[in-house]
């Protein structure tokens, strides 16, 4: 055999080599392919629901403006007084913080304003619809169990306030005892006078 002829089988053999290694290269990646199995699966989700509260303040029951008819005084003279029971109730479903201002108003403001003394007194606090509300008098306003909100003493135009909130819980009710008096110093500059006080309670989220 000539050098030619044995150069040219080697290169033969060397490409049919080739040949195979890149066929039996295939042949491995078509086992891996087929090899694939499928998986069991299982799927499960979590949801969550939000709602937010709600902030009701309740006088008297009422959401809307209420008059304390209990605490009108019609031809008073001096040393008058009269008492009348103000509930402020947590009707929603938040704790809140509670406070109050009083303003007088009407045409005699500046006159009886300055003389005519506006007391609150807190009764105690209870559970809605659960027991007797307490009594307003002035026996209740100066016992030991009430505690003082606004000094029976403070003039009505003064603003009378509360002097730091006042909290309640949920369904929770404070009864605040309510006075008004025309001290027994008042002057004849009173007479024939009408005045109005309005007070405004405040409920803040705790």
């Amino acid at each position: 055999m000539s050098a030619a002829t044995a150069s040219s089988r080697a290169h033969r053999l060397s490409v049919s080599g080739k040949v195979r290694a890149v066929l039996a290269l295939g042949t491995v990646l078509g086992l891996g392919t087929v090899a694939t199995l499928a998986a069991f699966t299982d799927t499960v989700t979590a949801t969550g629901s939000f709602s937010t509260g709600t902030l009701d303040l309740k006088l008297n029951d009422q959401d809307v403006t209420t008059a304390l008819t209990g605490l009108t005084m019609t031809a008073a003279k001096p040393g008058d007084q009269t008492y009348a029971l103000l509930t402020v109730r947590n009707g929603g479903t938040l704790p809140f913080n509670y406070a109050y201002t009083t303003v007088a108003g009407g045409a005699d403001a500046a006159v009886l304003g300055p003389v005519l003394n506006f007391g609150v007194a807190s009764l105690g606090t209870g559970t809605y619809n659960v027991g007797t509300p307490p009594t307003c008098n002035a026996t209740t306003f100066s016992a030991t169990p009430a505690t003082v909100v606004t000094p029976s003493t403070t003039k009505l135009s003064a603003g009378p306030a509360t002097a730091a909130a006042r909290a309640l819980t949920v369904n929770q009710v404070e009864y605040l005892c309510v006075r008004a008096e025309v001290p027994a110093d008042a002057t004849n500059t009173v007479q024939g006078k009408t005045v109005t006080a309005t007070m405004t309670v405040t409920a803040t989220q705790q």
